[in-house]
């Protein structure tokens, strides 16, 4: 805790502590001593201590109060970047790793992306250095795991861990039942795979 909040505790606490050491003093002369008139002096001194120190706590109080209410009204400071959208923030735009003249989308870890809710034609990627090799390819089932296929260990084999396994998919059109077959069938045409899938 910072100690500046203490030091109005200190401002007015230690004043009126010996304020407070006045009156009794004079309350004490006063019931037990003669000097009466110099005890009701002694009350009446501490009591105008006490009214001056009371009258000076309340304009710290108000003038804290109207510099706490200036700052909530403060206005902005102007953002030295670009303001976020009101719309949300966007996603990541997609990425592609490039075969010959195909496009795939990805680089996913296939431990994430291990099961794909549409059929695709998949390409296994080992991750190097100096970027991606494409060792094998092949065409997914529905909701089957792509790391069921036998040839499984030949990508651990070549990658070094399955951290190094990546995917990519080569998006073909829905509508067409034989697309995978036929992009399948062209790719494997001008790459040679390290690990040949069968499917």
């Amino acid at each position: 805790m910072s100690v500046w909040k203490f030091i109005p505790f200190m401002l007015f606490g230690i004043p009126l502590l010996v304020i407070f050491g006045i009156f009794v003093s004079g309350a004490f002369t006063l019931f037990f001593t003669e000097k009466t008139d110099r005890g009701k002096d002694v009350i009446a001194r501490a009591l105008t201590y006490f009214l001056i120190l009371l009258a000076l706590f309340l304009v710290f109080v108000v003038v804290s109060y109207l510099v706490g209410q200036g700052e909530v009204f403060e206005p902005e400071e102007e953002q030295s970047e670009f303001p976020i959208s009101p719309m949300g923030i966007f996603p990541q735009p997609p990425s592609f790793l490039m075969v010959e003249d195909y496009s795939f989308s990805g680089p996913w870890l296939l431990s994430e992306v291990d099961v794909n809710d549409e059929s695709h034609v998949y390409a296994i990627f080992c991750k190097k250095e100096e970027g991606y090799d494409i060792i094998d390819m092949g065409i997914n089932s529905i909701g089957r795991p792509i790391s069921n296929s036998k040839n499984y260990e030949c990508w651990q084999e070549k990658c070094g861990s399955p951290e190094n396994i990546h995917l990519g998919f080569y998006w073909t059109p829905p509508d067409d039942p034989n697309s995978n077959r036929q992009s399948y069938d062209q790719i494997k045409k001008v790459i040679e795979f390290v690990c040949k899938l069968q499917i």
